[in-house]
């Protein structure tokens, strides 16, 4: 995993391999950092970016760095804060995790970011922080090639408040253990919120509520499910749910060849969800030790799952524990998905 850092300083004397401008739509300047950084790297850049037809909010767009210590400029347009309800934290959320896979995209190892939004656009800086945060430590993990990401603040209270965001993002305890009865109602709400804060609603496949009850009923040969709370407040974190299917056609084995015999030593590695705050956590590698612990000690012998092929997230954390791709497949209403196993 990359390092992260936070800074007071001025982003447009950052040695860094990019830089990444809280731009407007237009792409062709503005106020506060904006301003700062076209200012500094000269009238070239503007011409640049005369040419890239202006960003949407949420996207991202490359540039060289013309005047600059940095070789590139990732412009990212945020969103402008309406009192939270109008889809501000996934704008801002796909902010940084565009300009970061651009960064990537480009072989760039250092990226550094100011407080995007927070300046003209009103978006109050303790909560931007949080969505920063999770979003960059996210993707560290789940990549190689961005190795260093730093939040550059322009002052002390901003500072102070990407301080606190990864003091209590990035040092939060958790405990996991398998779910009860009582769990289910957190459990369900943990998929739905998921499911709102993915880049892509299509990655993930919810379960039912009657398979939900099965699995915290913990019922014989059906399967269990693991729930992580933060330590002192007990709040869900995350879940993960695992299935026995046994000798029945949508075992995922089948698409294997397996045999009977292999069919009933085989278990779902079905669904993880994890709270949009506690991503960056590897609590989706945590559950899954878990659930491997207790499929050894039920007899099984091979973990299946299934991921979206333009998931790197997920199949990061999978391919990372030894799952390996075995068939790429239509599944769940025509969805394509790879089917991954790992032998124990």
């Amino acid at each position: 995993m990359g390092t992260f850092r936070i800074i007071k300083g001025d982003i447009t004397k950052c040695r860094a391999d990019a830089i990444v401008n809280a731009a407007n739509p237009s792409l062709l300047g503005g106020g506060g950092v904006d301003g700062a950084i076209h200012r500094a790297a000269g009238p070239d850049l503007l011409e640049e970016c005369r040419t890239l037809n202006g960003c949407r909010r949420g996207e991202a767009k490359i540039t060289k760095g013309y005047r600059l210590p940095a070789d590139y400029v990732i412009h990212t347009p945020g969103p402008v804060y309406r009192g939270g309800n109008c889809g501000e934290e996934q704008i801002l959320a796909s902010c940084y995790r565009n300009s970061l896979k651009l960064a990537a995209c480009y072989e760039r190892n250092t990226v550094a970011f100011p407080s995007i939004s927070t300046g003209i656009y009103g978006y109050p800086v303790s909560l931007a922080a949080k969505t920063a945060v999770r979003e960059i430590l996210t993707f560290l993990h789940t990549q190689s090639t961005v190795r260093e990401v730093v939040m550059v603040c322009f002052d002390e209270e901003t500072k102070k408040a990407y301080e606190e965001a990864y003091q209590e993002i990035g040092q939060t305890e958790f405990v996991i253990r398998k779910a009860k009865e009582t769990d289910l109602a957190d459990i369900q709400k943990l998929m739905e919120t998921t499911v709102a804060h993915m880049e892509n609603p299509d990655w993930f496949y919810e379960d039912g509520k009657e398979f939900l009850e099965t699995c915290v009923k913990e019922e014989e040969n059906a399967g269990f499910a693991v729930i992580a709370r933060t330590k002192q407040e007990g709040i869900p974190a995350g879940c993960f749910l695992v299935e026995i299917p046994g000798d029945v056609p949508y075992n995922l084995g089948n698409d294997l060849g397996f045999s009977k015999e292999q069919l009933l030593l085989s278990a779902h590695m079905d669904t993880a969800a994890v709270a949009p705050l506690y991503r960056g956590h590897h609590l989706q590698d945590r559950m899954m030790e878990v659930c491997e612990e207790e499929m050894k000690k039920r007899g099984m012998r091979y973990l299946l799952a299934t991921v979206h092929p333009d998931n790197p997230y997920s199949l990061s954390n999978v391919q990372k524990r030894g799952y390996g791709i075995r068939a790429t497949k239509e599944k769940y209403g025509r969805s394509l998905r790879h089917i991954l196993c790992k032998e124990i």
